[in-house]
């Protein structure tokens, strides 16, 4: 995801609903990869994270 924090939970919400949707299930907690981050830049626009979902 490219952007701000304040659109992950929307995000979240469609990952949750494809995985469902096709038949899978999660597999364990999934996590953020902080690819840019606000210790990289101030720019909110600029922040690059990779939303993680294990499923099987």
């Amino acid at each position: 995801m490219k952007g701000s924090y304040d659109q992950m939970g929307e995000a979240y919400a469609t990952v949750a609903s494809w995985i469902k949707a096709n038949g899978y299930k999660m597999n364990g907690p999934m996590f953020n990869i902080y690819h840019v981050s606000p210790a990289q830049t101030q720019n909110p626009d600029e922040y690059v994270t990779e939303a993680c979902f294990p499923i099987e």
